[in-house]
């Protein structure tokens, strides 16, 4: 059942884990963390749906914290034989949140495991330097999800798409990176509007479906509105702002959405002075060649210094919206619009 031997690793695949599932592999210690809660919440779904069958899962599936644990009750549980199945799971949660001494208590049982219980500990920081931790990486499997980069969102949503059983067009991967940016739950969110609007799992999900669901709830462009930051037109950049919060976004998202973009306009830009070519630049920043066109051409008609200053308010920006209330959220971005534009 463990592969003994096996030296320590930071990570397993979630998709390695999966693959020796289906071919009837179990472990008896899971290890999933990170801080990408969306991804690693739908996995653990997954992964108990596999280990524990919901006929007998009442009977063999227990659930601890770490804030309220009981190593005493944690082991007698541990050592009891399953009822009607081949396994016992444990399932402790907030695992970096263990004490020195419970740490303890399960690294005892991860070095005397028995073959019918499963371990599986769930964590959001997990410090793979202590102990217990390093154990699972040798005698179990580690999984870790952490929030893909720009440049990473294209994968993670080929490899989501795939898991829900859908099919997606290559520019309609593109254009959900633009429009939503890189959060998991988000795009998950709009895959789903997007295939209830083709009224069939089966469809692929094209550009023409994306332009039709997402752009129509995202009337305001990012590119028009640093246009108009660019262009210093303040009322203009102030109307398209309050339209998208009027939208029902909140201040923090309209703020992620104008980083990012600045982010990208800011690195493009350093590649152009290097004299970088268009299809290497789409490459170094991440960004599908089908956009690179708009992210050049945009990022041309500012200088590096312009750029850096703009950099420079909006990370004061997140800084007030992060310390302060939320009914100054809309009059500090009305603030960063018109500092914007004033430069």
């Amino acid at each position: 059942m463990n592969r003994k031997g096996r030296s320590p690793r930071s990570s397993d695949s979630s998709e390695e884990i999966r693959g020796d599932i289906s071919k009837g592999l179990f472990h008896s210690f899971y290890l999933i963390h990170g801080q990408e809660e969306f991804g690693r919440t739908a996995f653990v779904d997954w992964l108990l749906s596999q280990v524990v069958p919901d006929q007998t899962r009442d009977f063999n599936l227990d659930t601890f914290r770490a804030s309220n644990f009981d190593p005493l009750d944690f082991l007698h549980i541990y050592q009891s034989y399953p009822m009607m199945a081949e396994r016992r799971v444990l399932v402790l949660t907030e695992c970096d949140n263990l004490s020195l001494d419970q740490c303890k208590v399960i690294e005892s049982v991860v070095d005397r495991s028995i073959d019918t219980s499963c371990v599986v500990l769930i964590g959001s920081k997990v410090d793979m330097r202590r102990r217990l931790f390093q154990q699972i990486g040798k005698r179990g499997k580690v999984a870790e999800f952490k929030p893909p980069y720009d440049r990473q969102v294209a994968d993670w949503l080929k490899r989501q798409v795939r898991n829900m059983g859908l099919k997606i067009e290559p520019r309609a991967v593109d254009l959900l990176r633009m429009y939503i940016g890189n959060n998991p739950r988000e795009l998950v969110g709009e895959l789903e509007k997007i295939v209830t609007y083709l009224g069939s799992r089966e469809t692929p999900i094209s550009p023409a479906a994306v332009e039709a669901v997402t752009a129509a709830s995202r009337q305001v462009n990012v590119f028009e509105l640093a246009d108009a930051v660019g262009a210093r037109k303040s009322r203009a950049a102030l109307s398209m702002l309050n339209r998208y919060l009027d939208q029902g976004e909140d201040s923090n998202r309209a703020l992620s959405m104008i980083v990012r973009h600045f982010s990208l306009l800011l690195r493009i830009k350093v590649q152009i002075e290097k004299g970088v070519s268009k299809e290497d630049i789409a490459k170094l920043v991440g960004i599908s060649p089908f956009f690179a066109g708009n992210y050049i051409d945009q990022a041309r008609r500012y200088n590096l210094g312009y750029l850096w200053r703009c950099m420079g308010l909006l990370r004061r920006a997140d800084w007030q919206l992060r310390s302060m209330s939320r009914r100054q959220e809309r009059g500090i971005m009305d603030q960063l619009m018109i500092h914007l534009c004033g430069m």
